[in-house]
């Protein structure tokens, strides 16, 4: 390799040490702009997932489980860094809430009407 190459090897990776030096420099001075999953859902086969924002510090994630009929919400704990679950719920609770009362349960033979009486 003659002197003349070299000089210009030694040009180039020296430029390209100043150009990578100062990017390095403003990245750094650049703040870095948290990461959120504020209300975002998206769903796949039997599972529905979801994020919910609880307070300043805590952001929750709900997940659906179709088939079991459960939903489990998990937390992120961020003085430990860990995610953590919070609770798991029975949906088949609501199934049973969503039944409409027959005539025994109050309703009038199915008019809609409770605690009147048809006259």
């Amino acid at each position: 390799m003659t002197t003349q190459s070299k000089d210009f090897a030694i040009g180039v990776l020296s430029v390209t040490a100043v150009v990578l030096f100062t990017a390095l420099v403003i990245m750094g001075r650049m703040s870095p702009q948290p990461a959120l999953a504020l209300g975002q859902g998206g769903t796949t086969g039997d599972y529905v997932v979801s994020t919910a924002r609880v307070d300043n510090l805590t952001e929750a994630v709900f997940i659906v489980d179709t088939l079991a009929q459960e939903m489990n919400m998990y937390a992120f704990a961020p003085l430990r860094g860990t995610i953590e679950l919070v609770q798991k719920f029975d949906l088949r609770a609501l199934e049973l809430a969503n039944q409409p009362e027959g005539p025994q349960g109050g309703d009038n033979a199915g008019d809609g009407r409770r605690g009147r009486r048809n006259r």
